[in-house]
């Protein structure tokens, strides 16, 4: 054989060899994703055929294994989008400028009251809820209010029309502000949220109200509504003697 055809023989069975090794990397059990013949596992596997993941393999390209899962991860619902209610029958929400919170107050809550009204307030001039109270007082249920301070002096303070009618009305005095602002009904449904309750809050302010119906969450508002109710002085009303 001459040098030339021995060359050319050397170099068809050099690449005959690269083929073959080619062909078995492709046909690697990892690649088919089926076990790894090392673990008995099942990996991911890279580019050109060779598995990047499966240890102790003439194949792989890394030694630490990584687990392909049996089942995609399962998608998580999109949340729902922002709403002015969420589960209406536990939780509505109210806001200014744009929604009524007066009304709110005076014909869903306050109109549905049967037993029990306590209130709480920082300011409290909105003529409407003033005699929507009086209104549910004297259809006979127990309304008291707990209101700040400030409500003795205020020009247009609803403590004055309601104690000259015979609600009973207190004064919290031993804070700084009594800055609550809450309604409890029935001993289930709690209002709260920055709205005032007052014609500003509702005409020109930007305030929020929730009403929140939870037993459980009524009693604890219950208990610190009794808590201030304890300390409180009961006011009788300017131009009463």
């Amino acid at each position: 054989m001459t040098p030339v055809k021995w060359i050319t023989s050397l170099v068809a069975m050099i690449l005959l060899e690269a083929l073959i090794v080619a062909s078995q990397a492709h046909q690697d059990p990892c690649h088919r994703l089926h076990s790894c013949p090392s673990d008995h596992h099942t990996y991911v596997c890279g580019d050109k055929g060779r598995c990047e993941q499966c240890p102790d393999n003439q194949y792989c390209l890394a030694s630490k294994p990584r687990l392909m899962s049996s089942t995609p991860p399962a998608v998580a619902p999109p949340a729902p989008l922002p709403s002015t209610t969420t589960t209406p029958s536990a939780v509505t929400v109210c806001f200014t400028p744009g929604g009524n919170c007066t009304d709110a107050i005076v014909k869903k809550a306050l109109g549905e009251a049967k037993r029990t009204v306590l209130v709480q307030a920082y300011s409290f001039t909105s003529a409407p809820i003033a005699k929507a109270l009086l209104d549910v007082h004297k259809r006979g249920v127990q309304v008291q209010v707990i209101l700040d301070k400030s409500q003795r002096s205020e020009k247009y303070s609803s403590a004055d029309f309601l104690a000259n009618q015979g609600v009973p009305t207190m004064i919290d005095a031993n804070h700084a502000i009594a800055h609550n602002k809450i309604m409890i009904i029935d001993g289930e449904t709690v209002l709260t949220g920055s709205f005032n309750f007052t014609k500003a809050a509702q005409d020109n302010n930007a305030e929020n109200l929730r009403i929140l119906r939870n037993p459980t969450l009524a009693a604890q508002y219950t208990q610190n509504w009794d808590a201030h109710r304890q300390h409180s002085q009961p006011y009788v009303g300017r131009g009463v003697r």
